[in-house]
């Protein structure tokens, strides 16, 4: 059983890659060519990211009318942030 999760960053990429304008590949086409390649379930975490990006917007609010702790570092890379911690 294969899944594959599509994150924003990957669309305008995935584009320029074929020397293609970003964005040109539609979610759709990627979808489609996920599915051709084996992977049965493709999931678009655009918005995932948007409710990350208000999310940690909440908490810098919270972190400025307590001043601090800063600086507040985010990322949604796991590796990135594990390394960093």
């Amino acid at each position: 059983f294969h899944v594959c999760q599509i994150a924003p960053a990957f669309f305008p990429a995935i584009s320029e890659e074929f020397g293609l304008p970003p964005g040109t590949i539609s979610v759709g086409q990627l979808v489609e060519a996920f599915h051709l390649i084996g992977f049965q379930h493709v999931f678009d975490l655009r918005f995932a990211a948007d409710v990350t990006i208000m999310e940690e917007g909440t908490e810098l609010l919270e972190r400025v009318k307590k001043g601090g702790p800063f600086p507040m570092f985010t990322s949604c890379c796991a590796g990135w942030m594990r390394m960093a911690e």
